[in-house]
């Protein structure tokens, strides 16, 4: 053998290392000295270990490299353990981002074009979104048996706006008001007054709000509006609904169409009220108020240019005032009815509340026992039919029937007028009916305890009661501010 033979044989192969930038593989590549030379399993693992590969070595693999003399291949001789990295934390929202406002199929196949649910309401404290934290990660191992940090996980902020607040621990926002949610260009409010920016159609539907509601144009037939707080509407009503857990103010007016009512808690204003039922705890007013059934805990007033009252049943706990009360034709009924006035007209202190419930209570149960009679003596008529006396005695029985549910009605009017605004100090004068110019005959007018229909027209005049009948007398100065 040639000296030159000799010393190549004598040559090692030379083993070449590379680490990825992550540390998590390692390869080698074997370049022989001379054609057919060999390289050992226990070489490599040798040389990765004096290189510090000591982590996820792939025996087998590097074993079948030697057996195979597999050197014209790059060989992965050495894999770390991946992290896992925490998944980012996700925002979830617990409110209806994206409104389609399509209506709903109800339970028999037909479709409800009114409740779209346009508003999302709140109570102060609900929980509008939360913060769900990321997944927990786990550390790697590299080659060189090293750890890997994995990596974090964002948490997504909140889109916070007006009214609300996050949690002490930074995981939930909550409503910090009653209101609405306004969720525009990722940015969560919540709003103290709802607008509908055109008018309560079947665009719209039905509003609903715990706030108060403003209507930019007018609220049409057949739709209504509930509020907690106030209901004000630039333009007009008709035939809807509308019940305020305040005021309601209708800047042009109402045609109820004899389907229309107003209900508040506070008072009602209007340009007219034509055709309609209203029912607040302070006062009614408007210009025009025509064929309308109206309950008022303190005044309804007709004051305007044309100031008129006519054609309906008018009920108030304090006074009535209008330029002109009933007409020629239409049938108007005013009343004032108050448990101050009851007291005042007896000469007694003002009855308590209390009182008046029992009475109601009594009366009540005294309609219940007319109602078993009633229901006892129609089951004897169906097995007689002919029995003359089991007739008289269930038209006694139903009459009687009439009478007790008259009384309840009007208890239970008595306890809303007492129920209502405070009008202790008050005097008899104070309770009355004023027509500021005139008062047509045919006109039923009810002050406390007495009724009395005017059988000829009475000029600004004004009615009040005494202890035994009804009593006009001139309007003064004081009556018409």
């Amino acid at each position: 053998m040639a000296e030159s033979d000799q010393k190549e044989e004598l040559k090692k192969p030379e083993i070449q290392l590379s680490v990825s930038s992550d540390r998590l593989e390692a390869t080698i590549r074997v370049k022989t000295a001379f054609h057919g030379q060999s390289v050992s399993f226990e070489e490599i693992v040798a040389f990765l270990k004096e290189n510090g590969i000591v982590y996820g070595v792939l025996e087998s693999v590097i074993r079948d490299y030697c057996e195979n003399k597999k050197y014209f291949l790059d060989l992965v001789c050495a894999r770390g353990l991946s992290p896992v990295d925490e998944k980012d934390g996700k925002l979830e929202y617990l409110f209806q981002r994206e409104q389609n406002f399509m209506p709903e199929e109800r339970e028999d196949g037909t479709v409800d074009y009114r409740n779209l649910g346009i508003v999302q309401n709140v109570k102060k404290g609900d929980v509008l979104c939360r913060i769900l934290p990321p997944e927990p990660g786990e550390n790697g191992i590299d080659v060189y048996n090293n750890p890997v940090e994995y990596r974090r996980g964002k948490i997504p902020s909140f889109p916070q706006g007006k009214n609300t607040a996050v949690s002490e621990d930074g995981l939930t926002l909550t409503a910090d008001s009653d209101g609405c949610i306004e969720y525009k260009n990722a940015n969560l409010s919540i709003s103290e007054v709802f607008v509908v920016r055109g008018d309560v159609d079947s665009s719209s539907g039905n509003i609903d709000f715990l706030g108060t509601v403003i209507v930019q144009g007018d609220v049409l037939e057949g739709f209504s509006i509930k509020a907690g707080m106030d209901i004000n509407v630039r333009g007009m009503v008709e035939g809807a609904m509308l019940e305020a857990g305040g005021n309601i103010a209708i800047s042009c007016g109402m045609n109820g169409m004899s389907r229309g009512k107003l209900i508040a808690k506070g008072s009602v204003s209007a340009q007219y009220i034509e055709n309609a039922t209203v029912e607040c705890a302070g006062d009614l007013r408007a210009d025009v108020i025509f064929n309308s059934m109206v309950k008022a805990g303190n005044s309804i007033m007709a004051r305007g240019r044309k100031g008129l009252l006519a054609g309906g049943r008018y009920q108030a706990g304090r006074s009535i005032t209008a330029n002109t009360i009933g007409s020629g034709g239409a049938r108007t009924e005013v009343l004032i009815v108050s448990g101050v006035l009851d007291g005042l007209l007896t000469g007694r202190e003002e009855e308590s509340l209390d009182s008046v419930k029992a009475e109601l209570s009594e009366e009540e149960k005294n309609l219940q026992t007319l109602c078993s009679q009633a229901e006892t003596i129609a089951l004897f008529l169906q097995k007689d039919p002919l029995s003359l006396k089991a007739k008289k005695l269930l038209k006694s029985a139903n009459s009687q029937k009439e009478l007790a549910e008259s009384r309840i009605d009007y208890l239970k009017t008595k306890i809303s007028a007492m129920g209502t605004a405070d009008q202790s100090g008050l005097a008899i004068l104070d309770f009355k009916v004023a027509a500021l110019r005139i008062a047509y005959a045919g006109t039923r007018m009810t002050i406390g305890s007495f009724t009395e229909t005017l059988s000829s027209d009475y000029s600004a005049t004004k009615f009040y009661a005494d202890h035994e009948h009804i009593v006009s007398s001139p309007i003064q100065p004081v009556d018409r501010t």
